[in-house]
């Protein structure tokens, strides 16, 4: 796999802000790759997502998004046509009466031909398990179901990654779910690329790699199996840990000898009983 977004000693600060909300970030995300970034708030993450698609601009450092630096004003459209973003309230992403014309908004304004339009969202709707609720008002949705739509929209711009601000954080349960099933399957089953900033751990379980941000900085970045078992780490930083690991770490702190890699309740299982044998 190949970087499609590449920071390289990326600062911000927002204006009349002395303090800086990114500080010198190198972070590749790979083509094809799933990965989350989990922070407390205002640990820069979100600040971080708006600089994928030039939403903000480094104030020192580059952002390169296939190739193109973000701080050329040229190349702000095709970079946009490659980068998706869904933001947290699906209902501030909804334009229209109809899910289907909501889909067809995006495209439409990227001059797409009506006919492609037609096969891009219903393709997209079909993706996101929405094509029934396709001649829906959106508003009669539930907010799971709202925020699917609005992936759909990002999905039938076709864009190279998608990437997703906080995108449960005013969903219930339910709704949670069954969008992080929804973007995992893209990126499983579609090869989509995911960037997904979220501060709720058991949304990353399931990514490929999972990057820590605190105060603008990356404390932590590998698979979830590595940085969960980080345990100390992650309590410093406000932040908690699956329910299997933290159960192995305090029969480690008991006296025994257990492997804090195992996200799954199954293989949390197993590594207990193995060592009781």
């Amino acid at each position: 796999m190949s970087a499609l977004i590449r920071f390289e000693k990326v600062s911000f600060s927002y204006p009349g802000d002395e303090d800086e909300s990114l500080h010198e970030i190198d972070l590749e995300i790979e083509e094809g790759s799933f990965v989350a970034v989990l922070g407390h708030n205002g640990s820069g993450k979100s600040t971080l997502a708006k600089h994928t698609n030039a939403v903000l601009t480094p104030t020192e450092g580059r952002v390169y998004v296939g190739g193109i630096d973000t701080r050329d004003e040229d190349r702000l459209l095709d970079i946009r046509r490659q980068v998706g973003m869904v933001f947290q309230n699906p209902d501030n992403q909804i334009v229209s009466n109809v899910v289907e014309d909501d889909v067809a908004f995006a495209p439409e304004n990227l001059g797409v031909p009506t006919a492609e339009i037609r096969e891009r969202v219903d393709s997209a709707l079909r993706l996101v398990g929405m094509y029934e609720y396709r001649k829906h008002a959106p508003h009669l949705l539930s907010g799971g179901q709202k925020q699917r739509v609005a992936i759909a929209g990002v999905i039938a711009m076709q864009p190279r990654i998608i990437v997703l601000d906080e995108p449960t954080a005013m969903l219930d349960p339910q709704g949670r779910r069954e969008v992080i099933a929804t973007v995992t399957r893209l990126c499983r089953e579609n090869g989509m690329t995911v960037l997904l900033i979220t501060h709720h751990m058991e949304e990353c379980i399931g990514a490929d790699r999972l990057v820590v941000m605190s105060n603008g900085r990356i404390v932590a970045d590998g698979s979830p199996e590595t940085v969960f078992s980080q345990v100390e780490l992650m309590e410093r930083e406000g932040l908690t840990v699956p329910e299997t690991t933290r159960l192995l770490y305090e029969l480690n702190r008991e006296g025994f000898s257990l492997p804090l890699d195992r996200l799954t309740t199954e293989s949390c299982a197993e590594a207990i009983v193995s060592a009781l044998k």
